[in-house]
């Protein structure tokens, strides 16, 4: 799936409680996800359009009266699988913690927070590699230690993150 703001994924979990419209999906992302970031009717229209050729979603016309038709969407079990497999799968780059994986934290709390603690340990090991790679580095020019130097300590406080949530540190993850 696309990286950054992950609105093809956020609609096949919207879609998993089941069939939807447009504008039910769009005040969905706008109340749940729209703290993290925001997604405009055109490409909301546009990504269920793409999910809808991919075979991941399947939209029914329904008429209405004295209002234009309208498009409802389904998810399709291929849709459903690609989901799990999204949700389930930590981020490869730190600076997609604040959009794709909060993303995903917010479904799994919602769908199956049994499964959160597994995205929390796998997500962590992303970081712990990153932070290793980064410490191999031994950059001579004086941008590149400051960039070394910012990166570890973004990874650290990302590290710092992730144990407080795995430790019950977070209220929301508490049973």
């Amino acid at each position: 799936m696309a990286e950054g703001f992950p609105v093809g994924p956020a609609v096949l979990g919207y879609l998993l409680a089941g069939p939807a419209h447009g504008y039910e999906l769009l005040a969905r992302l706008h109340a749940d996800l729209g703290r993290l970031w925001r997604v405009a009717p055109s490409q909301l229209y546009a990504t269920l359009d793409r999910l809808e050729r991919q075979g991941l979603i399947h939209g029914t016309r329904e008429e209405q009266e004295n209002r234009p038709a309208r498009i409802r969407y389904a998810l399709t079990p291929q849709g459903a699988e690609l989901f799990w497999q999204w949700v389930t799968t930590p981020v490869p780059r730190l600076r997609l913690l604040r959009t794709e994986f909060l993303s995903k934290l917010f479904f799994l709390l919602r769908l199956a927070p049994e499964r959160v603690p597994g995205l929390l340990r796998a997500q962590r090991e992303v970081l712990v590699a990153l932070a290793e790679k980064v410490r191999a580095e031994n950059p001579q020019d004086p941008f590149a230690q400051a960039l070394r130097s910012f990166r570890l300590q973004q990874l650290s406080a990302g590290l710092a993150w992730i144990d407080s949530l795995l430790q019950g540190g977070a209220e929301c993850l508490e049973p």
